[in-house]
């Protein structure tokens, strides 16, 4: 079964003499193939040791520019903490310590609300810190490779 891809969705497209065609989509993803009228001929994947997380990707992307009901490839708290962390690790690059770092995601008043050499926030902003430090270090490749710590 062949379906369309949304046109809106195409933000560049080329088509060579020969048939082949290359479009960008709005989400980044580059399609190379013999395509007619917008129907996608097919996906090429590697038989590696990837294949897997491949197979899956590819689900994901089938079922984002066809069906457009993808489920995010994350949890929405897996994401917000993730982007936590990275911005705890921005903060941290840019000399803010970890008590104006919690008072940007918490507020004042609730890092008033406890003593900060044992606060709970100052824990958690800690970990947040540790999160960052070792998403930036390897654990790309393991959201890459579909596995979320």
């Amino acid at each position: 079964m062949t379906a369309a891809i949304p046109t809106d969705s195409i933000t560049e497209r080329r088509t060579g003499a020969d048939g082949l065609s290359w479009m960008r989509l709005e989400n980044g993803v580059n399609l190379v193939g013999n395509q007619a009228d917008d129907q996608p001929v097919g996906v090429l994947l590697p038989l590696d040791e990837a294949w897997p997380v491949r197979l899956a990707a590819a689900d994901r992307l089938y079922r984002q520019l066809i069906e457009r009901n993808a489920d995010p490839p994350i949890t929405p708290h897996r994401r917000e903490r993730l982007k936590r962390a990275l911005r705890t690790i921005d903060g941290r690059q840019s000399g803010a310590s970890y008590r104006a770092i919690a008072t940007a995601f918490f507020g004042a008043d609730r890092v008033a609300v406890e003593p900060w050499k044992t606060s709970s926030l100052k824990a958690q902003v800690a970990r947040l810190a540790a999160y960052g430090r070792m998403m930036i270090a390897r654990g790309y490749r393991q959201l890459l490779q579909g596995k979320y710590r």
